[in-house]
């Protein structure tokens, strides 16, 4: 599902109406809520304009912004079909989008932290920060022979509603920590700072929930063919731990670099897409930036501005099918996705679970990049709500927006004992980031 993050509206007007179908889903709060809907999806076919468009208007404050909210409101709200007037199917559809749209939003914006921190212990800062803002920070130094104590050491700080990136690179600068990128682990991964490194804050750009940073710079000039020159920026992309990004994407005609002396450096290759492909585990990337070199008296980039898109999970949702051994054929929607089961059958001591996964939408997620898929989670909990992971799986289909997996598992129990849980994200976003770097020292 392909979206526009650049026009997000987090101030949408959600009024009184909303909260109310926010609360718990009690069955009285699901009927009430029905038949608002039931009313308002007839007013869609209203003779009048204004009427069909109140009621598309109400329909969408109906639908909260929650996730739980939305999952319930998009659970009664009915499926266009073949018997509705056209003019109503295509007022559901666009519902149906916009509400899915900015659940998954919500989950893409930058994180804020507050914090009235004095000598706060590390652990408890970490804690306080993981509430707030779902992002795990990890010390790693237990491995560090010249830092035993790991986790040890106090933080003063004060923070008010500072985004994740900035809060953290000074709270990484007092205590004299760096990122490891390929930590591999669902959280930021903090190691002790190298001496050659310098401080974290003031150093990169922000943008949103990532962080940008120019890591060198190369020149580069050819003297038996004066033509070939260049000058290659290496730059890093980090995002919040949360995001888990499955691709990134640097249109070479979306960047522009100026010099102190004035001069604006054209792009080498301006009909390139830089593309990054994220291996899972990794919490930032690299991308190069491809220029003319600039002339002699250059002594700074003054200005690197672009435009770069990330293809970004957006919330994640959690299906779960009981009663396996007739479970196929069953099927079921959250957000943007549908999970159905094909078959469920045991091949020798082995029981195999072939489902498949399909978002709304084509877009680049599934067509492009289909790794995100494979290392969503795939799961049997028992009885006594014990996990028992999938041994192993194989690809059965794959179309434009549709994958096919068969999950096999080595279970000690009855397969009607278990429930199998399969979560992945109920869409993916595509999220522009705009950046301007300043005062890039060449070489």
């Amino acid at each position: 599902m392909r979206i526009n993050v650049s026009a997000l509206a987090l101030g949408l007007l959600i009024t009184i109406v909303a909260a109310a179908a926010e609360d718990a889903a009690s069955p009285q709060a699901d009927a009430e809520l029905a038949q608002q809907i039931s009313r308002l999806v007839s007013q869609l076919d209203d003779d009048r304009a204004a009427e069909r468009d109140a009621a598309e208007t109400k329909l969408l404050e109906l639908a909260g912004t929650t996730a739980a909210a939305t999952d319930r409101f998009l659970e009664l709200l009915p499926e266009e079909n073949d018997q509705m007037p056209l003019a109503v199917r295509d007022r559901l559809t666009s519902i149906r989008q916009q509400v899915e749209d900015r659940v998954a939003k919500s989950a893409v914006v930058s994180t804020k932290i507050t914090l009235s921190a004095k000598e706060m212990p590390i652990a408890e800062l970490f804690k306080e920060i993981e509430k707030q803002t779902g992002n795990k920070l990890i010390d790693n130094r237990q491995g560090d022979a010249a830092e035993p104590g790991a986790m040890s050491g106090t933080v003063t700080i004060e923070l008010k509603d500072e985004p994740f990136w900035p809060a953290v690179d000074q709270i990484l600068d007092q205590l004299n920590l760096s990122v490891y990128t390929y930590g591999g682990m669902d959280g930021l991964t903090l190691i002790s700072r190298p001496e050659y490194e310098g401080k974290r804050h003031g150093g990169a750009t922000y943008s949103g929930p990532l962080r940008l940073e120019v890591l060198e710079i190369q020149g580069q000039r050819n003297l038996r063919q004066p033509d070939r020159k260049s000058l290659k920026v290496q730059m890093e992309v980090s995002w919040e731990p949360r995001l888990r990004p499955i691709a990134l994407s640097q249109p070479a005609d979306d960047i522009t670099a100026t010099t102190d002396t004035g001069a604006t450096l054209s792009v080498s290759q301006p009909d390139a897409v830089m593309d990054v492909e994220v291996p899972d585990g990794t919490q930032a990337a690299e991308i190069i930036l491809p220029f003319e070199l600039p002339p002699r008296g250059a002594s700074k980039l003054s200005s690197l501005k672009g435009r770069l898109r990330a293809l970004v999970p957006g919330r994640q949702v959690k299906f779960e099918f009981g009663s396996l051994t007739s479970a196929a054929g069953k099927t079921e929607r959250k957000g943007g996705v549908q999970v159905t089961i094909d078959d469920v059958r045991k091949n020798n001591a082995i029981w195999e679970v072939h489902m498949r996964m399909a978002l709304d939408e084509a877009n680049s997620a599934l067509e492009s990049h289909r790794g995100w898929v494979f290392q969503n989670k795939s799961y049997m909990l028992d009885k006594a709500g014990e996990q028992i992971d999938n041994v192993g799986l194989e690809t059965t289909r794959q179309s434009r927006n549709e994958v096919g997996v068969a999950y096999l598992f080595d279970l000690p129990v009855d397969i009607e004992e278990l429930t199998w849980v399969y979560e992945t994200p109920a869409a993916i976003v595509e999220l522009p980031v705009e950046f301007e770097i300043k005062d890039i020292e060449l070489p």
